[in-house]
C-alpha cells in the first residue's frame, strides 16, 4: 500500500517506524529472531523506496510495578536498564547499523519515555556504544517535559552534535507539575523558533517531522503548523 501511494505521490523522504526490534527481554534467541525479521523488512523496504531514515526503538522498557504511572518516565526506561539490556541493544544495532550502511539509510533512536533511549544521556550512551555512522538520535524535546528535569534546547543540541539524524516537532501546554495537553507548534511552552535557530546554527540538515497527536480536525491543525514552520524557516 505504501509503495502504491508513493508511485502516485512521490516523496523525497520516507521514514519507517516499524518493525520494532524488541531487545529488552532475556531470551537471546528471541533477539536473534527480532534482528533477522528487521533485516528482512528493511531489505525489502530499501528495494522499493528511497529509504533515508528509520524511527528506531530497541524495545519497551517499562517498570513492572503497575502502580507507577506510564507518563512518569523517570521510573522507566534507562532508569531501570540492566547491563545485559544495554549489551543486547548495542549488539543488535551494530548488526543493523552495518545493514543500514550497506543499503544506504540510517537508524535514529527516538528520545521517548519507557525506552532505553529516553534521555539525552542514555541516547548518547547507546549510540556511542554502537559506534556506527549509520545509527544516531531522533530528537523529540517535548518528550523530555514528562521527566522531573530536562535539558534546555541549547543543551540538547550541543550534547547530540553530529549524532542528531532526525527531529520531531511538537508542543505542549503544561503546568509546572503536570502535562495538560498537546497543542500547536506556536502555542505551547517550547520555543520552536529557538529550536529551529539552534538547529540551523549547528549545521543540522536532516528531516523535520511535524508530529501532531492532537485529536479533532487534524487537517486544519497540520495546515496551521506547517504555515508556522515555513515562516520561521524563512526567518531562521
Amino acid at each position: 500500500m505504501v509503495s502504491a501511494a508513493l508511485d502516485k505521490h512521490p516523496f523525497e523522504w520516507v521514514s519507517f517506524g516499524a518493525p520494532a526490534v524488541e531487545l529488552m527481554g532475556t531470551d537471546k534467541s528471541q533477539h536473534e529472531r527480532e534482528i533477522e525479521a528487521a533485516e528482512k523488512f528493511y531489505r525489502k523496504a530499501a528495494s522499493r523506496f528511497p529509504l533515508r531514515v528509520v524511527n528506531a526503538f530497541t524495545g519497551t522498557l517499562a517498570n513492572p510495578d503497575e502502580t507507577l504511572p506510564y507518563v512518569e518516565y523517570w521510573h522507566h526506561g534507562s532508569a531501570i536498564a540492566t547491563e545485559e539490556q544495554w549489551e543486547a541493544a548495542i549488539a543488535g544495532f551494530q548488526h543493523l547499523g552495518a545493514l543500514a550502511g550497506e543499503l544506504g539509510f540510517r537508524f535514529a533512536f527516538e528520545t521517548h519515555g519507557t525506552y532505553l533511549h529516553d534521555t539525552i544521556e542514555a541516547s548518547n550512551r547507546l549510540v556511542g556504544g554502537i559506534g556506527s555512522p549509520h545509527v544516531g538520535i531522533l530528537w523529540d524535546h517535548a518528550n523530555f517535559m514528562l521527566f522531573q528535569t530536562s535539558p534546555t534546547l541549547a543543551e540538547a543540541v550541543a550534547s547530540m552534535g553530529n549524532r542528531l539524524f532526525y527531529v520531531h516537532l511538537k508542543n505542549l501546554l503544561a503546568s509546572p507539575a503536570k502535562l495538560l495537553a498537546v497543542t500547536s507548534l506556536s502555542g505551547g511552552i517550547l520555543n520552536i523558533r529557538e529550536q529551529i535557530s539552534l538547529l540551523r546554527r549547528s549545521g543540522y540538515a536532516g528531516p523535520l517531522c511535524i508530529e501532531s497527536p492532537r485529536a479533532g480536525d487534524r487537517e486544519l491543525f497540520l495546515r496551521e503548523d506547517i504555515n508556522y514552520l515555513r515562516e520561521i524557516l524563512r526567518e531562521a
